[in-house]
């Protein structure tokens, strides 16, 4: 993975200056202004990267297939449950997620997985840019994927961000975990609060069905699945 790059009128100070590249895990710049993330993360040669900033440390990764592919097939489930079910959804993917601090060297920001606005839906639909310091919510439910490495330390920043709902999926283990944030923490939870027919353990069901299919035989095995295990019986 290469260095992410940045403008050098934009601010005099490189982040991360002399700082050499750990692969494959994700790379780690300490001292980053918030300032400083925001341009790197606008900068157009940066778009395959995802970019975690807490409070000065920018954390870079380029994400590999295999967790692509888990969330792609995240997407794809949650749209087809919301299909089946009649619920009003808005997607909005890896959006990157902001919220800037009081100093120089403090601020959140981050891209989702996948993302998805439920209750919130109609009040961003229409915008061009979602905005979290001009007030606008943040996604209904935030999706992780952990590959390489893991997202628990990570639940203070989507917490801070304001984000009702975390899930998390474990691609090595194939654990699925619901949090709901309660007073500015996540609290395990075993139905989703926007997809209250799902649990971690009927996303983590579909998803061992998944192995091995093409996405029209995933689509196609979800709403078999939505049939048979979360339609009531007649």
């Amino acid at each position: 993975m290469s260095s992410p790059i940045v403008d050098s009128d934009q601010e005099t100070t490189q982040p991360g200056a002399g700082l050499s590249l750990s692969l494959p895990g994700p790379t780690v710049l300490r001292g980053v202004s918030y300032r400083q993330y925001v341009t790197i993360r606008k900068h157009a040669g940066n778009h395959g990267l995802r970019l975690t900033y807490h409070d000065g440390t920018l954390e870079i990764m380029s994400p590999e297939y295999a967790h692509e592919l888990t969330v792609q097939w995240l997407g794809v489930l949650i749209r087809t449950v919301g299909e089946e079910f009649g619920l009003p959804y808005h997607a909005t993917g890896s959006t990157t997620f902001r919220i800037a601090g009081e100093a120089r060297n403090r601020g959140f920001g981050k891209e989702p997985d996948q993302s998805f606005y439920f209750a919130n839906a109609a009040k961003i639909v229409r915008k061009r840019e979602i905005d979290l310091d001009a007030g606008d919510p943040p996604p209904d439910l935030w999706i992780e994927v952990d590959n390489r490495a893991t997202s628990a330390g990570k639940l203070p920043l989507y917490a801070a961000l304001g984000v009702p709902e975390i899930w998390r999926y474990r691609i090595k283990t194939g654990n699925v975990w619901f949090g709901k944030l309660v007073e500015g923490e996540y609290e395990s939870i075993e139905r989703s609060l926007a997809l209250p027919m799902l649990s971690p353990s009927l996303v983590a069901e579909i998803l061992r069905l998944g192995t091995g299919l093409i996405e029209s035989e995933w689509r196609a095995t979800i709403r078999t699945w939505i049939g048979e295990r979360l339609r009531p019986s007649s």
